[in-house]
C-alpha cells in the first residue's frame, strides 16, 4: 500500500531560463562522454551539471551541491508553494505507430522490498549505488525521479487526471530525441487524496531507476539514525516517482545491449572457445543473427569478424521460458568467463551504437540481446526473481530536470 503525496516541487525558473528544453537531460546513466559535452554546451544552468558533472573524484559531489545551492539561491531554480503532483506525457513515433505514454510525479512513501508494495526486477551494483547516495547527500533532494508501472487495466487514475489538467502544460515542446513532452502541476488536494486511495491496494514495480530507489532507502535510513523526533512524513521518507499503468499504450520496452573494453587476461580465441564449451554458437550475417535472435538467446560481435555470433544454450528445456538470454549472458559469460566489475561495461539501447564501437577498436566485445516481452517480465517478478542490472530500456526515458524533491 504505497502512500502516495504531494509535494513542493523545485523547478527551472521559466522568467530566468529561456529555452526550458536547454536545461534538460536524459538519466545520468544513459549518457556518454560526447552527449554530456553537449549538454554542457546547451547552457550553463543544464541538470547534467548537478546528474553527471564533469569534476573528478569527490569534488563532483560538492560541486554538485554548492551548484545547486546556489542556483536557488539566485532563483534559477524555484520552489513551488504548495504540494503538488506533476502530470507527464510523451508523444513518440515507434515502429511506425505514434504513441502517447501517460504517468505523473508525485512523492511515494519509501517501502523496503520485503513488503511487497514496490517490487525491484533488477539487480543493483554498489559502485553506483554509492554515487548516487553521496550526490543525494551534497544536494539534499532527489534529482531524477525513479521510474515505476503499476496496474489499472481500466485507466481510473488517468481518468481522474485528465478532467482536472489545467489547459496550459508548464511544459510542452520537442526534446533532441524527437519526443515531445508535456508537464502539468496539480495541487487539487482532493485529487491527489483520490489518487492515493486508488492506488492504495497496488503493488508498484520498479522499471527504470533501482540504484536511485535503493539509495534512496539508504538515504532515508542515515536521516532516520541521525534524528530522534523524525516524523512519518519527513520529507526523506519519500522519494519522487514518475508512476505509469502497465496497461498504458505507451508502455514500450526495449532490451539493453552490453560492449566491453576490458577481457581481463583472455585473447578473443579463448573467450570463444570458453563460451563454445558452455553454449551452441552459429556464425551469421548480422540481419540473419538479429533474426534469429529468440528470447533464450544473445548474439556476440567482435572487429576479428564481419559475421555475428548466435548463441544458443545448450540442452534447455523448452518449457523453461525464464531462462532468458540476459540471464544466460550474466550468468555464464559475466558469472564464470569474464569479470563484470572490471570489464569497463557500457550499456546501450542502440544495436548500431555497439557495431560502430565494436568494430572501431574502441570495444573489443559486443553483446546483443532479444526483446524481452512484458510477460516475462511481470512472471519473474510474481516468481521473486530479478534479472541482471540494466535489463530493460524503458523508452522514451523520463527526462531529469522537470522538477526537484527537496528532502529537508
Amino acid at each position: 500500500m504505497p502512500n502516495i503525496i504531494g509535494f513542493r516541487g523545485i523547478r527551472y525558473n521559466p522568467q530566468k531560463i529561456g529555452n526550458l528544453f536547454k536545461v534538460l537531460a536524459p538519466p545520468y546513466d544513459v549518457i556518454n562522454k560526447e552527449e554530456q559535452a553537449k549538454l554542457y554546451e546547451d547552457s550553463p544552468y543544464n541538470v547534467i551539471r548537478l546528474i553527471l558533472s564533469k569534476c573528478k573524484s569527490e569534488e563532483k559531489y560538492t560541486k554538485a551541491g554548492n551548484t545547486f545551492r546556489n542556483w536557488l539561491d539566485n532563483e534559477i531554480l524555484v520552489r513551488d508553494n504548495e504540494p503538488s503532483i506533476y502530470p507527464y506525457y510523451q508523444e513518440f513515433e515507434f515502429n511506425g505507430n505514434s504513441l502517447k505514454r501517460k504517468g505523473l510525479i508525485a512523492a511515494v512513501r519509501l517501502e523496503d522490498f520485503n513488503t511487497k508494495r514496490i517490487i525491484p526486477h533488477e539487480r543493483t551494483f554498489p559502485k553506483p549505488k554509492l554515487d548516487r547516495l553521496k550526490l543525494t547527500i551534497a544536494c539534499r533532494a532527489n534529482l531524477s525521479p525513479v521510474f515505476s508501472i503499476f496496474s489499472d487495466p481500466e485507466g481510473i487514475i488517468d481518468k481522474a487526471i485528465e478532467d482536472r489538467l489545467p489547459k496550459a502544460p508548464l511544459l510542452e515542446g520537442v526534446y533532441r530525441d524527437g519526443v515531445k513532452n508535456l508537464l502539468w502541476k496539480i495541487s487539487d488536494e482532493g485529487l491527489i487524496s483520490a489518487i492515493n486511495k486508488l492506488l492504495s491496494d497496488r503493488a508498484f514495480l520498479i522499471a527504470d531507476g533501482h540504484h536511485r530507489y535503493e539509495t534512496a532507502l539508504e538515504y532515508r535510513n542515515i536521516q532516520r539514525d541521525l534524528s530522534n523526533v523524525g516524523s512519518a512524513f519527513e520529507p526523506y521518507e519519500f522519494v519522487m516517482m514518475y508512476l505509469c499503468r502497465a496497461e498504458d499504450g505507451g508502455l514500450v520496452i526495449n532490451p539493453t545491449h552490453r560492449v566491453i573494453k576490458n577481457m581481463g587476461n583472455l585473447e578473443t580465441r579463448d573467450f570463444f572457445r570458453a563460451l563454445s564449451s558452455r553454449f551452441d554458437i552459429e556464425e551469421k550475417p548480422i540481419d540473419e543473427a538479429l533474426e534469429a535472435l529468440e528470447y533464450n538467446k544473445f548474439a556476440v560481435i567482435n572487429n576479428e569478424s564481419k559475421e555475428v555470433f548466435v548463441v544458443s544454450p545448450k540442452n534447455q528445456s523448452i518449457d523453461d521460458k525464464m531462462e532468458l538470454g540476459v540471464r544466460n549472458l550474466h550468468g555464464k559469460v559475466f558469472g564464470e568467463i569474464i569479470d563484470e566489475e572490471k570489464s569497463e561495461i557500457f550499456y546501450t539501447k542502440s544495436i548500431e551504437e555497439v557495431i560502430t564501437l565494436v568494430r572501431s577498436g574502441e570495444y573489443k566485445l559486443g553483446f546483443i540481446l532479444p526483446s524481452l516481452r512484458s510477460t516475462d517480465l511481470l512472471e519473474l517478478v510474481l516468481r521473486d526473481e530479478k534479472l541482471p542490472h540494466k535489463t530493460t530500456y524503458f523508452y522514451p526515458k523520463v527526462l531529469s530536470g522537470l522538477v526537484f524533491h527537496q528532502l529537508f
